[in-house]
């Protein structure tokens, strides 16, 4: 319940994420751990991406363990090319992951990223 995002000079907590309206398509967090939860009683998962789900968020792209600078710049680069080019966060998720296992082969480096929530498109569903 004290999971909190540094933004700049100050701090958004899951409080504040309970508090606001998110009505957005993707929301990323590249850092370190953002997709990490805590199990709480009643096997209920508390962390930022409840917090952001609850807000909104329609998908999100987390990260389970602190990321590689480099690596990281080089996967959003070409997870958002694509997603912007073919509107799918799967197969965007799929051609970083690929992209970065070219130049970085060990799963450190391209492994720590996942998408929740809706990840397909709309019209993959519809199918």
């Amino acid at each position: 319940m004290f999971s909190v995002i540094r933004l700049g000079t100050s701090y958004l907590s899951l409080f504040d994420l309970y508090s606001l309206k998110l009505p957005v398509a993707l929301v990323t967090l590249s850092g370190c751990a953002t997709g990490v939860n805590v199990v709480a009683a009643g096997d209920e998962l508390l962390g930022l991406a409840r917090g952001l789900l609850s807000a909104g968020a329609q998908s999100l792209l987390l990260s389970l363990w602190d990321v590689h600078d480099r690596s990281t710049a080089e996967f959003m680069r070409v997870f958002y090319g694509f997603y912007r080019e073919h509107g799918d966060k799967a197969l965007a998720l799929q051609a970083a992951i690929l992209r970065i296992r070219e130049t970085y082969p060990h799963p450190y480096y391209w492994a720590p990223f996942f998408l929740v929530g809706k990840v397909f498109p709309s019209s993959a569903s519809s199918k």
